[in-house]
């Protein structure tokens, strides 16, 4: 298996397997007996018409009948055109397969650069709710609404609440705005829009179907969310977070490491669960209960979530934030 194999699997992506140089090889072998027997009824009209011109008699006359006609049935020097026509249908049969498993490939290949866009969008996106949480807490703490609250667990439930919403908004949003690009951008690239279509198993250019992705999307980073605030407890006092939480927190070396991505991957596959379900309620269906993530997703979030890890917690060890989150050193991720 190549490295262009692995890349077109994490994708969910498998190429055809027709050999279409072979194909386009074999049209052309076609095309060259055709024109080898429109040669060949050249000659053979040559011949036929020198024995007509040379002889005198009944059979001579009955012999143009027969190759020239007029005849009750079709003339001999009809045949090699009739021939010639069939195996051009044939070396045109094979072009087509060959044009149609080119399409198919094409599309084939938008759909992974969509895959591997969206890896990047996801992993790059991390960055951009860290500037966002600190400026939407900003100013929700600025709010005179805010300032009534007087329980801490409320205030921290409004907080994550008013972020999680607006984070999967601007995130399925953002999702769906760079696919209806890379889709447009193929169909302008010559991509033909039924093939893609037949490939990707949905219209991408459809208000219905980028209005359910959306809402996909959507429920998806809302149960991601969720989890990730879950994970070390909703309370930083509570019972659950002491006992439990704190493998999830930040934690010196690659304990912390591996803590962080648990906690990444256990959201990560309630977010395309959450997606699933959602979809399979919006189409009717009702399957969506039953779909696990895939094999190939599960690379595609080690994709995803490994390098934002490796940027997260550098090879700093002693530098490092303690258990409890607070600063160490200037090596704080």
């Amino acid at each position: 298996m190549t490295p262009e194999d692995v890349l077109l699997w994490v994708a969910g992506v498998q190429m055809p397997k027709a050999d279409d140089a072979g194909v386009r090889k074999v049209a052309a072998y076609h095309r060259q007996i055709a024109d080898a027997i429109d040669r060949s009824k050249a000659a053979m009209d040559k011949i036929a018409l020198d024995v007509k011109g040379h002889n005198e008699g009944e059979g001579t006359n009955g012999f143009g009948h027969y190759y020239f006609g007029p005849a009750e049935h079709k003339t001999l020097t009809a045949y090699p055109e009739d021939v010639a026509g069939y195996v051009r249908k044939v070396a045109e049969a094979h072009e087509q397969f060959a044009h149609v498993n080119d399409q198919i490939r094409s599309a084939l290949k938008v759909i992974a650069i969509q895959m591997y866009a969206n890896i990047v969008f996801t992993m790059a996106y991390g960055w951009f709710t860290g500037a966002l949480e600190a400026r939407l807490l900003t100013l929700i703490a600025q709010a005179r609404w805010y300032a009534k609250i007087r329980n801490s667990i409320v205030e921290m439930l409004v907080k994550r609440i008013a972020f999680t919403l607006t984070d999967s908004v601007l995130y399925a949003g953002g999702q769906q705005a760079l696919q209806l690009g890379i889709y447009g951008t193929s169909l302008v690239a010559g991509v033909d829009r039924r093939t893609l279509t037949g490939v990707a198993g949905y219209d991408p250019f459809s208000v219905k179907t980028n209005a359910i992705q959306t809402a996909d999307g959507f429920g998806g980073n809302l149960a991601y969310n969720a989890l990730t605030d879950a994970l070390p407890g909703v309370n930083p006092a509570s019972r659950y977070r002491q006992k439990v939480g704190h493998y999830f927190l930040r934690q010196p070396g690659v304990k912390g490491a591996l803590g962080g991505l648990t906690t990444r991957l256990i959201a990560s596959n309630g977010y395309t669960y959450a997606s699933n379900v959602t979809d399979s309620y919006l189409e009717g269906d009702g399957d969506g209960w039953t779909q696990a993530p895939t094999l190939n997703q599960e690379v595609a979030k080690l994709f995803i979530h490994v390098p934002r890890i490796l940027v997260k917690y550098p090879l700093r060890w002693k530098d490092w934030p303690s258990v409890s989150g607070q600063v160490a050193g200037p090596g704080t991720p």
